[in-house]
């Protein structure tokens, strides 16, 4: 009941982080970052050694040179401030993913902690670490943003969430209740027994990844929530479409290993989670941005000055229609290790973005699903479903069609039979295996 409690109240708090004025967005997050930043390189020797080594004060964390998630992992019993190590992590995590049993937390000091995995489409494995206060706040913002619309007479009706991951923590579970119920569907399990207790459990509210949900679709699940909720991947156009139209309205949450990154607002775009995470961003090729997080609330895994490998288009102009003042994103585009690097028509290397790719495929008549990876210099693998001749022909034509529009050169295609991904594993449906430092199809 106290958990509830805290989680409503913090659900409620929502509305006051709310800003409308860019100004005063930017001075609660100075706010945030002056308390919060002491603390944590008073607690994280990692983070302090960032400090010491830049020659920089805590007051001058904007400079500080950013990390990834190598780095990260690679410190991870001197960076999380709950004195634990890396191996002690890994192994309750990994025993919940073999177990399907998420609860196990681990005890510490500074209280109970809750542990999970990345799924590790980077190559790099992360592992994530929450306290119980962290979680509670983060069920809290989880709430507000996500129920459907108007706030808070959402709250006063039944509510039943259903969700589709690949793993269950604790997060949810602490606003349980008589009016809100929620149930995990185990997105290993076969897709026609989801599809089953998909349709039984008439969510009012379902969330998953959009290529989960769409196979559930397919196999025939029958629920009608007032929102669908597109969770853990690139959220395509095609992939809405038809989601918006077996199951109903869509939205999408930005959310990683490294925190609670953008979430929708009353009018369905895509917000950054400004009120809570600082953001820069390193400019890319075509407009595109790479962000640069640091998290002002985050204390026993700090995320300080930590860039993501994902490539955001940041929408431009004003403000969003439903007027708050943090930023928007147009589209989260994929991995800047999926960005495809092919020769140009005048002998250099051009970068292709995933979406770019996608945008082609998308065009291919009678191709219901692809997956194109770089394997060469100059070679793209296409894999396709149905592998035929005519979609062999149309998905060949419009690529190429792109390309040439793009300044690509040569580039030879070959052809397979698209081969499901293991089950549990994140759709990629533009992959890059290789580069000129990691040649041949280095995964």
């Amino acid at each position: 009941m106290l958990d509830r409690l805290t989680v409503l109240a913090h659900a409620l708090g929502e509305g006051r982080w709310m800003f409308r004025e860019r100004a005063a967005l930017e001075r609660h997050q100075e706010r945030l970052a002056a308390e919060h930043l002491r603390w944590v390189a008073a607690h994280s020797p990692y983070t302090a050694e960032r400090f010491q080594q830049s020659t920089l004060s805590v007051g001058q964390w904007r400079d500080l040179p950013p990390i990834s998630k190598p780095e990260m992992m690679g410190n991870f019993d001197r960076l999380n401030t709950a004195g634990l190590p890396l191996k002690t992590v890994l192994e309750v995590a990994r025993r919940a993913e073999v177990t399907r049993d998420f609860t196990p937390t681990l005890s510490t000091p500074s209280g109970e902690m809750t542990v999970g995995l990345s799924s590790g489409t980077s190559g790099t494995q992360g592992v994530f670490l929450v306290s119980r206060a962290e979680r509670l706040q983060w069920a809290g913002a989880v709430l507000r943003w996500l129920l459907p619309p108007p706030w808070p007479a959402s709250l006063l009706k039944r509510q039943r969430v259903a969700f589709v991951l690949r793993a269950e923590g604790q997060l949810y579970r602490s606003v349980s209740g008589s009016r809100l119920q929620f149930q995990f569907l185990d997105l290993l399990r076969p897709v026609p027994e989801l599809a089953a207790d998909l349709s039984a459990a008439h969510p009012t509210l379902l969330a998953g990844p959009p290529s989960v949900l769409r196979a559930l679709l397919d196999a025939g699940a029958d629920a009608h929530p007032a929102r669908v909720v597109s969770v853990a991947e690139v959220l395509e156009d095609d992939d809405r479409a038809a989601l918006e139209a077996g199951f109903g309205p869509v939205v999408q949450v930005y959310q990683a290993t490294e925190g609670l990154l953008a979430l929708p607002c009353p009018h369905g775009h895509l917000h950054l989670n400004e009120a809570h995470v600082h953001f820069d961003f390193e400019a890319l090729p075509g407009g595109y941005q790479r962000p640069i997080i640091t998290d002002l609330r985050r204390r026993a895994q700090p995320m300080i000055r930590h860039r993501l490998d994902d490539v955001l288009l940041l929408a431009e102009g004003g403000g969003c229609t439903c007027g708050l003042a943090s930023r928007r994103i147009e589209r989260v585009v994929g991995r800047q290790d999926d960005a495809l690097n092919l020769p140009s028509s005048a002998g250099t290397r051009l970068t292709v973005w995933p979406d770019f790719v996608r945008a082609a495929m998308n065009t291919a008549a009678g191709l219901r699903e692809y997956r194109a990876e770089q394997t060469d210099a100059a070679h793209l693998q296409l894999s396709l479903e149905p592998d035929t001749v005519s979609t062999r022909t149309a998905a060949a034509r419009e690529l190429r069609a792109a390309l040439d529009r793009l300044g690509v050169g040569a580039v030879t295609l070959s052809f397979s039979p698209l081969l499901a991904d293991p089950l549990g594993t994140k759709r990629r449906r533009v992959r890059q295996r290789w580069t000129p430092s990691r040649p041949h199809g280095a995964d």
